[in-house]
């Protein structure tokens, strides 16, 4: 089993994080170490790379930048319906 991409960011003095398991396509959402929920990842998250085979450190850098700018516009729309 792999472990799962994480990432986290510190938004209006609030951590939150995202993790992302590659064998499910399914990104966890923490907000101050609990769970907000488990959601179904965007097809087109990661692209066609994702199939190409191994990853380099390029790779694994875009797979956490793409992670990163999902959790971002995730608390940008969790935050307008509270």
């Amino acid at each position: 089993m792999r472990t799962p991409l994480r990432t986290g960011a510190l938004i209006e003095g609030i951590h939150w994080v995202a993790e992302y398991a590659e064998t499910t396509h399914e990104i966890r959402v923490l907000r101050e170490n609990f769970e907000v929920g488990v959601y179904d990842a965007p097809p087109t998250l990661f692209g066609d790379e994702a199939e190409s085979g191994s990853k380099s450190v390029a790779d694994h850098r875009a797979l956490e930048a793409a992670l990163r700018a999902y959790l971002f516009r995730f608390v940008a729309e969790h935050d307008a319906e509270e």
